[in-house]
């Protein structure tokens, strides 16, 4: 059994000196036949034969190139010579391996501060896996240079000893170079286990971080914030002492076109000087880190701003007042009339004089799909003001408040409300602003032949009569009405007797109808009227 072990490596290693020896040998014939092709190249002057020349130049290099290479894998034992290949430049470091870091690092130098808080333990483990890759890599080529060693080279003709020589220097070459690699990762691996614990580089890092880019980061942010706010302090008292001299000089216009445009620009200047000023912090300091990350922000936002900029102009319209919406004029909000008192760059305010607390606050895109129009200030804001009586879902209340939100009414000291919007929508009627009251009276078909502009008379003059008893009802009356109507299904006469109410008379809504009932009767009495007995139930 041990014989046949023992035989087995030496019939390896012939068969490899079998195979070496060919290969040795069509790479003899290739050379031979390339030497015999320069040669005809140098005297040829046909030029189809000097290309078809060229074209086998070429093959046969190829061949060259493939003979070289299968002889040098034989005499590895299979071993893939491709992946051993080691970069002309001996500085370079086996971290060229890592693409992905060094893509990151090219392409996103703005975030390489925040790696800083990982970066020994990311080295650590990148260091680690390094090791194992080139501890594999020089037992993969001492197996290599084992199968050379073993390989009889007294069967071996001149030339393929010759190249063998070649590739066995070559390889140890290589094996040195991958030692020593080896051995500086072993020293960079102890350098960074002195480094601490994790926590204590996270500590470290975060530390760093706050006394360096955070301080500047501070700075920066201070100055550009701080500069807005002193622009728009200045902005605002300007916009004051505007108000302030309109008010004094009432034939000075509230707002030009000239105004808005200058408001404009200032707004625009201010952030464009807190933008440089922030810039030019973050580019003295040094620090092209937060340096690089400002730019990458300003340029989000440009691009942001790029898709809204039909929507950015329809504003800026509707700011210098050019829009369908315009300042001073009345619009219908959420079903309720509200003058546009002003308009700002980016809020718009809303007056409602007859509400408590009417003024409310819009961002200026509420504006753009509303249509104003200019109109007398006697149109009336709202039907009732705080106070009033009306008459609501049959309903007899008083006003307690009307905010932009809620109506508060009391009936009869029971206590509800109403949405603002729903109150005005239910159209109630406001009692206190004047009112009719009315009823009918009818008499019986048998005074179908008298008078009828006569009997519309007395009925009047008795109604006024009754009126006259009390002065302070008759105070607040306008004006008695008489009216024939129609003669009912049973052919009685049916009359319509109202009273006009002026304003501050709700106290007497539900008293009139029963004065002009009482008047009708009293009437009757006087003139002998006859009254239907169906009718009668009804007074």
């Amino acid at each position: 059994m041990s014989v046949g072990i023992a035989q087995e490596p030496k019939n390896m290693a012939l068969e490899s000196t079998l195979s070496l020896n060919q290969i040795r040998g069509n790479l003899d014939s290739v050379n031979a036949r390339r030497a015999k092709v320069l040669q005809e190249l140098e005297v040829t002057e046909d030029p189809d034969h000097r290309e078809s020349l060229e074209i086998t130049l070429a093959q046969l290099n190829q061949q060259k190139r493939n003979f070289e290479k299968m002889f040098e894998k034989t005499a590895l034992g299979g071993l893939e010579v491709e992946l051993y290949n080691v970069a002309g430049n001996e500085e370079e470091e086996i971290e060229q391996y890592d693409w992905q870091k060094e893509l990151i690092k090219i392409v996103q130098p703005v975030f390489s501060s925040l790696q800083n808080l990982t970066e020994s333990q990311r080295k650590r483990d990148f260091i680690r896996t390094t090791r194992a890759e080139l501890e594999q890599n020089v037992l993969a080529i001492d197996d290599a240079l084992a199968h050379l060693d073993e390989i009889d080279r007294s069967q071996l003709s001149q030339a393929s000893l010759k190249q063998l020589n070649k590739i066995h220097s070559s390889w140890e070459i290589k094996r040195a170079y991958y030692e020593n690699q080896l051995e500086l990762v072993n020293l960079q691996y102890r350098e960074i286990e002195r480094e601490g614990t994790l926590t204590e580089r996270v500590i470290h890092g975060i530390w760093s971080f706050i006394t360096n880019e955070g301080k500047v980061l501070l700075i920066s942010l201070g100055t550009f914030f701080g500069l807005l706010y002193i622009f728009s302090w200045v902005l605002r008292r300007i916009v004051a002492n505007h108000e302030k001299k309109v008010k004094t000089h009432p034939n000075v216009k509230k707002t030009t076109l000239i105004w808005r445009v200058i408001l404009l620009v200032y707004e625009l200047f201010s952030y464009a000087i807190a933008f440089a000023s922030l810039l030019v912090i973050l580019h003295s300091s040094g620090d092209m880190v937060l340096f690089g990350f400002a730019i990458l922000l300003i340029l989000a936002m440009a691009i942001g701003l790029r898709n809204s900029i039909p929507a950015y102009f329809k504003r800026l319209r509707t700011f210098l007042n050019m829009g369908l919406a315009r300042e001073g004029e009345r619009v219908i909000y959420q079903g309720i009339p509200w003058e546009i008192e002003h308009i700002n760059l980016y809020s718009v305010f809303l007056l409602n004089p007859l509400l408590d607390n009417g003024r409310i606050r819009l961002t200026i895109d509420c504006l753009e799909n509303m249509v104003s129009r200019d109109v007398p200030h006697d149109e009336a804001y709202y039907p009732t003001i705080a106070g009033d009586t009306v008459l609501i879902d049959s309903i007899y209340a008083k006003i307690v408040r009307q905010t932009p939100e809620t109506v508060y009414l009391d009936s009869y000291g029971t206590l509800f409300e109403y949405g603002t919007e729903e109150f005005a929508a239910r159209k109630p009627m406001n009692l206190t602003a004047g009112y009719i009251a009315s009823t009918q009276f009818i008499l019986d078909r048998s005074h179908r032949q008298d008078d009828i502009d006569e009997i519309l008379m007395q009925l009047k003059v008795e109604a006024e009569g009754l009126l006259a008893k009390d002065p302070e009802c008759a105070a607040l009356v306008n004006a008695v009405y008489t009216n024939f109507r129609e003669i009912n299904l049973y052919g009685d006469l049916v009359f319509g007797m109202s009273i006009s109410m002026g304003a501050h008379a709700e106290g007497y809504y539900y008293a009139i109808p029963r004065l002009l009932q009482r008047s009708g009767v009293i009437a009757a009495q006087k003139y002998d009227w006859k009254l239907p007995e169906k009718s009668i139930v009804n007074l």
